[in-house]
């Protein structure tokens, strides 16, 4: 077969290269779509009824506790601290109790010397001393039976008329003092039920409101805030709510935290 010259490359001198060739071939292929995939309505429905079934529980959950509860937990263990202390001033010679130990009424729960006079001074000022005589050592009783939470003197120290030496509560007799908004005090009454949770315990237990002070938290303090000025800002306040409490003879801590729900009408 005879070669035309315009049909062979060699002759007229043009060579293809490979690589223009490949490039001409693949400019000529379409690029392939990527491919999607679609989730199916069969999944997508459930899970949006799912979350919307959460919201609207959520939402009723919340309606109903802030309907038929009132909560706080600014609420602690509270109990009457009665501090101990003898009527003279003088010099403690021994304490018998110490922290955590009970004790009973009228048990000898520390000795005072009581200083006499010794001499007189140029002036006539008499001085005081101590001569070690039983007629000088006064003991000190307790007023109550409860457990020792606090020891104030030890021997050798000098107390003055009245000044405490031990400090007294009655484990029997304790209490909560929770501190609600007075935006809610008014759903609150004598006598409803309250459900008090105790951190130190772990537990819920039950109570009563007895009693609510009629006087916010803030009117205690050593100073009262005055707002006179021109950059008054409102602050929310508590008023003390006292409960009682069925604890029965767990071991309650004064002062420890609880949380409250106030069952209101």
């Amino acid at each position: 077969m005879e070669n035309r010259p315009g049909n062979n490359p060699a002759v007229s001198g043009t060579a293809v290269s490979p690589s223009h060739v490949d490039g001409h071939a693949a400019a000529t292929i379409p690029p392939a779509k990527p491919t999607r995939r679609r989730i199916s309505r069969a999944v997508v429905i459930p899970i949006l009824v799912v979350i919307l079934l959460a919201i609207v529980g959520f939402a009723y959950r919340y309606f109903y506790d802030s309907t038929h509860f009132v909560y706080t937990d600014n609420a602690q263990v509270s109990g009457s601290l009665i501090s101990v202390g003898a009527l003279n001033a003088g010099e403690v010679s021994a304490v018998n109790t110490d922290v955590g130990q009970h004790v009973t009424n009228g048990q000898v729960i520390a000795t005072v010397s009581v200083p006499m006079a010794m001499s007189a001074t140029s002036g006539g000022t008499a001085k005081l001393g101590f001569s070690n005589t039983q007629s000088q050592q006064v003991d000190v009783t307790s007023p109550l039976s409860g457990v020792v939470v606090a020891r104030l003197a030890d021997p050798g120290s000098t107390v003055a008329p009245g000044q405490a030496i031990i400090d007294v509560v009655d484990p029997t007799a304790l209490y909560v003092t929770a501190n609600v908004n007075e935006t809610d005090i008014d759903r609150v009454k004598v006598g409803e039920p309250v459900d008090v949770t105790v951190d130190s315990l772990g537990v819920t237990l039950p109570g009563r409101v007895e009693a609510i002070t009629p006087a916010s938290a803030g009117s205690f303090s050593l100073i009262p805030s005055q707002n006179t000025s021109g950059n008054y800002t409102k602050v929310v306040q508590v008023v003390p709510v006292k409960i009682s409490v069925d604890y029965g003879n767990l071991p309650l801590i004064v002062g420890s935290s609880v949380e409250v729900n106030i069952h209101v009408q």
